[in-house]
């Protein structure tokens, strides 16, 4: 959301949270015995989403540190389109069957098979896949206070990229998604202007290549290089 939907200048992911909730978090006993089956019901509340957010990646070092902002749009069950406007502009859009990675500074675009692996994590989040996430990640509820809802995502093995990721749920709606990787960067994205269940045009999923882009194929039978016409 490194998976496809963080890896290429995305990193998934406000400074507040990051320092606020290192400390308390991890001393919060967990609150709900089956906080996968709630989590799912606040996912499952919308089709489909569009925000503004705010992204703040730091590196391991605590000296390097990312911004930037955009708009996302979701469509269940595996539609999205991150559009990061400053300071770097870059599209990562699924249809349901690729994803496209377009860097327009570098006039470069990437092709991936939409599929679980590709997706990564952040994007099965969006898109309510609850089950998807328990095969590989244990789900807690780890704080509650009046409308806030604070979720952890621990890996059960580790194999995985993130070795922590957390959900900030405020009046039922998603407002911070939080992400650790095994190289110590983290990552948070705050959501602003959520709209739940707009009506989306399907034309905010397609993806077409601009004339001069190279397009790298990814994966299998998809490995090479074109330069669009």
């Amino acid at each position: 959301m490194l998976n496809t939907f963080v890896k290429r200048g995305m990193q998934l992911a406000g400074a507040v949270a990051l320092a606020g909730w290192v400390g308390f978090a991890s001393a919060e006993a967990d609150l709900n015995k089956d906080a996968s089956a709630e989590l799912q019901g606040l996912l499952s509340s919308f089709n489909s989403l569009s925000a503004e957010f705010e992204q703040v990646s730091v590196a391991g070092d605590s000296r390097r540190t990312e911004q930037s902002r955009g708009e996302l749009v979701v469509a269940k069950p595996d539609r999205f389109s991150w559009l990061a406007k400053e300071p770097f502009p870059q599209q990562i859009i699924s249809d349901g069957e690729y994803i496209w990675i377009y860097d327009p500074d570098l006039e470069q675009a990437t092709r991936k098979k939409a599929d679980q692996q590709n997706a990564g994590v952040p994007a099965l989040i969006l898109n309510g896949q609850v089950d998807e996430l328990r095969e590989t990640y244990k789900i807690r509820l780890i704080h509650e206070e009046g409308d806030n809802k604070l979720f952890e995502l621990l890996p059960k093995s580790d194999q995985e990229i993130f070795t922590r990721v957390r959900l900030l749920f405020t009046e039922g709606v998603i407002a911070e998604l939080q992400l650790e990787d095994s190289l110590g960067q983290r990552s948070s994205v705050q959501f602003f202007e959520q709209q739940l269940n707009p009506v989306i045009s399907e034309s905010q999923f397609r993806f077409d290549v601009p004339e001069g882009t190279d397009v790298m194929y990814d994966h299998g039978a998809e490995n090479g290089i074109d330069g669009a016409n």
